[in-house]
């Protein structure tokens, strides 16, 4: 049987305060969308764009909990 990794952040996603930030692998895994798609989805403006955490190039994209719930219960909109 294959294990699969699952982010402890996606194991505890419905106790995170709306505040928290999550990295790419947990919005993966909590909505089950492909990497591709997630980055497709921001460029057509139907998925919440990530926060570049950190000055340095490595530093991670990271998305706002609140803001992944509300594309989990269909109430995302882009208002910019």
């Amino acid at each position: 049987m294959e294990s699969t990794y699952i982010p402890d952040a996606a194991r505890h996603f419905d106790s995170l305060p709306n505040a928290a930030r999550i990295d790419i692998a947990t919005v993966i895994a909590v909505t089950g969308l492909s990497r591709a798609s997630i980055y497709r989805h921001i460029q057509n403006g139907w998925f919440p764009k990530p926060m570049k955490l950190g000055r340095h190039h490595n530093s991670g994209n990271m998305w706002s909990v609140g803001e992944i719930r509300q594309v989990l219960d269909g109430k995302w909109a882009a208002c910019e």
